[in-house]
């Protein structure tokens, strides 16, 4: 009975493992629920995504001190290149679809 039990555990926590998608920018890893949660964020407040985007590089600031923001992204908010780095991970977001069949390169856990 403890065999079963164990080998239960092993392959429900395998499964929870290999089910996880996991985005990498730089030295950061995020969920795809995340990003996703990042891409919510920025695109909510305006209409024109892609004027939103040639913006979000100049007001990382605001973007990182956002109550909503995950807080995954606070390490990466400490960085330089935050805004840069945040302008990537809400383009994969846009295409979230595209990741969650391993598409990207930055994608993994499919």
């Amino acid at each position: 009975m403890r065999t079963v039990v164990c080998l239960s555990l092993f392959f429900i926590v395998c499964w929870q493992l290999s089910t996880a998608v996991t985005v990498k920018e730089g030295d950061f890893h995020f969920s795809l629920e995340s990003v996703k949660a990042l891409g919510a964020l920025v695109t909510a407040d305006d209409a024109s995504v892609k004027h939103e985007l040639q913006l979000l590089e100049a007001k990382a600031a605001a973007v990182c001190s956002h109550p909503d923001l995950p807080e995954d992204f606070k390490p990466l908010c400490l960085r330089k290149d935050a805004g840069a780095s945040l302008v990537r991970l809400v383009l994969l977001a846009a295409h979230s679809d595209d990741c969650e069949i391993c598409k990207f390169v930055a994608c993994t856990g499919c």
